[in-house]
């Protein structure tokens, strides 16, 4: 069984998934576990225990196992996990890999489970690749978002590794500082391996009908600057393209005495 026991304590019982501890629920025999057999935990399956968890050895002691899979659905792509589909891509920057999984109807990938990360791992072990970009956009140390609106109630953040970037990769080699499968800060310029993610059992076309986008008068997007006055027009950095992420905006809007502020939106994504 995936499960763990650092000690006779319950709330030490710990699930390999990550889901927590066997504290609320769990079915070991009488005596059970004994840590000093083993922390190791396998379901008896006959005789007078059948159904009872037994405490074993890790290392010594071989026995047969069942492996628990998410649902998914039917697909085509070689990739196929937990209701989504996964794509490798050679090496670019982040507002361009984004650019490209956006055209495979996906995003750059977001990682929302201990699960999830393990098969980004195993997707990725025999590849010649030190690290590969995945969604996770970082502005500041203290906010942490996925480019496709995911919860970010899981994070494999490294805690040792200093954050110095806005966007994000995982490591998958032991020659970086950060330990495999751990991830952290890289500028959004910076070329990486990347991995797209979309929904699976989607029929996608491959090429997004075209956006017709009524063309804006040649100005900057005013992202950080003194004061406007109307009339005027201000965009994201790099509109219409993707934003980078790799810059703060704030707009500050001004009126003169009683008078409001409309605000007009020419273009707004789905």
């Amino acid at each position: 069984m995936g499960l763990y026991c650092l000690d006779s304590n319950p709330s030490k019982y710990l699930w390999d998934d990550a889901s927590g501890s066997a504290d609320s629920y769990n079915s070991f025999a009488s005596g059970f576990p004994l840590v000093d057999i083993g922390k190791c935990v396998y379901y008896s399956a006959q005789g007078a225990l059948a159904g009872k968890w037994l405490s074993g050895d890790c290392e010594k002691e071989t026995r047969a196992y069942v492996c628990e899979l998410p649902h998914t659905y039917a697909d085509s792509c070689q990739f196929n996990y937990n209701g989504h589909c996964y794509t490798i891509h050679n090496p670019t920057t982040f507002v361009q890999a984004q650019f490209i999984c956006e055209q495979e109807c996906g995003n750059l990938a977001s990682i929302t489970s201990a699960n999830e990360n393990r098969y980004l791992q195993t997707l990725t072990n025999n590849l010649v690749m030190d690290s590969y970009l995945i969604g996770g956009m970082w502005p500041s140390i203290n906010v942490f978002n996925w480019i496709d609106g995911s919860a970010t109630n899981y994070n494999n953040i490294d805690r040792y590794a200093s954050y110095n970037a806005n966007c994000m990769a995982v490591s998958n080699s032991a020659s970086l500082s950060v330990p495999p499968g751990y991830w952290y800060s890289t500028s959004c310029t910076t070329t990486h391996t990347f991995i797209c993610k979309r929904p699976a059992g989607v029929k996608c076309s491959g090429t997004p009908p075209p956006v017709t986008i009524t063309p804006v008068p040649s100005n900057p997007s005013f992202c950080n600057s003194t004061l406007l006055l109307a009339p005027g027009v201000i965009t994201t950095p790099n509109f219409p393209q993707n934003y980078a992420n790799n810059q703060f905006c704030s707009y500050q809007l001004n009126t003169l005495g009683s008078y409001n502020i409309l605000l007009h939106f020419t273009s707004f994504p789905d």
